[in-house]
C-alpha cells in the first residue's frame, strides 16, 4: 500500500521540470542580416538600428565601411525576426537620398599686385574671401571662370572651367545630411585637375596635372573656399569657391 502511494508522487516530480518548461514562454530565436547604407552616415544607421532594438541584450550591431567611401557600406545585425523587420522599415524610410544639389563653382586667380581690370568677383565670393585675406599674401582676386553644376547625392559630377589658354576639370561627389529645412552637404570627393597641351614634334601632348584634392562639409546656401593650388615657380595661385545653391 506504501508502495502505491509513492508511485504517483514520484511520477509527479519527474514531471514538474516539463511541466515548468512548457510554461516558459520561449525566446524567439536570432537571425544575423546585413544591410547595405546607400545615403546615411554608418553612424547613424547604427543610432537607428539600436532604436528598434528593445531587448538590447539580445541585440548584436555592427558596420563595415568601404574601401572607397568611408562613409557608405554596410551593418550587419544580430537579433529577431520583429527587431529585423523593425529595422528595414526604418531604413527603407530613413537610407534614402535627397535628391540633387545644385553648386556653382569659382575659379579665382590670386595675385600679389594690386588688382587689374577683369571680370568682376560675385558677391557671396567677395563676403567668402574675406577671411582668406587675413592669411593669404594676396592683394588681388580676379575671376577666371566660374561653372554650374547639378549634382545627385551618391554619383560623381564633372564640370570644366577655362581660363587663360588651360582646361581645368573638377570631379565631385556628395552626401546629403539633415532634412530640407536644414540641409547640409558632406563633399567626399572634390577634385581640381588641370589640362594643358603641349605642342611637341611628334605632335600635340596632352598634360593631365592634379591641383587640388580634398573633403569637407558645407551648408546649403553657404559659399566657402575649397583650397589654393599655387603654380610652380609663380607668384600668384589659383583659389577655388563652392558654393550650395539653396533650393528654390
Amino acid at each position: 500500500m506504501k508502495n502505491s502511494c509513492l508511485r504517483p508522487l514520484a511520477l509527479f516530480l519527474l514531471l514538474l521540470p516539463a511541466m515548468a518548461a512548457a510554461q516558459e514562454p520561449a525566446k524567439p530565436s536570432t537571425q544575423t542580416m546585413r544591410y547595405e547604407i546607400r545615403f546615411m552616415d554608418l553612424h547613424d544607421a547604427e543610432v537607428l538600428a539600436w532604436d528598434q532594438c528593445t531587448d538590447k541584450q539580445r541585440c548584436r550591431i555592427g558596420t563595415m565601411a568601404v574601401t572607397e567611401d568611408a562613409r557608405k557600406g554596410y551593418m550587419e545585425v544580430t537579433g529577431d525576426a520583429e527587431v529585423q523587420e523593425k529595422i528595414a522599415r526604418a531604413l527603407a524610410r530613413e537610407d534614402k537620398s535627397l535628391g540633387n544639389q545644385n553648386l556653382q563653382i569659382l575659379l579665382l586667380a590670386a595675385g600679389t599686385k594690386p588688382p587689374a581690370t577683369g571680370l568682376e568677383v560675385p558677391e557671396n565670393a567677395q563676403k567668402a574671401l574675406a577671411d582668406l585675406k587675413k592669411f593669404l599674401p594676396f592683394k588681388s582676386y580676379q575671376l577666371v571662370d566660374a561653372a554650374w553644376l547639378s549634382a545627385t547625392e551618391g554619383q560623381i559630377a564633372q564640370g570644366r572651367l577655362q581660363g587663360s589658354g588651360d582646361v581645368y576639370q573638377v570631379r565631385l561627389r556628395f552626401r546629403a545630411t539633415g532634412d530640407r529645412k536644414a540641409r547640409s552637404l558632406f563633399m567626399d570627393v572634390f577634385q581640381l585637375s588641370q589640362e594643358r597641351v603641349v605642342q611637341m614634334k611628334e605632335g600635340p601632348k596632352y598634360d593631365n596635372r592634379q591641383l587640388l584634392q580634398t573633403t569637407f562639409s558645407l551648408k546649403e546656401g553657404e559659399t566657402i573656399v575649397v583650397g589654393t593650388s599655387k603654380a610652380d615657380g609663380a607668384d600668384g595661385a589659383l583659389v577655388v569657391l563652392l558654393t550650395a545653391i539653396p533650393a528654390p
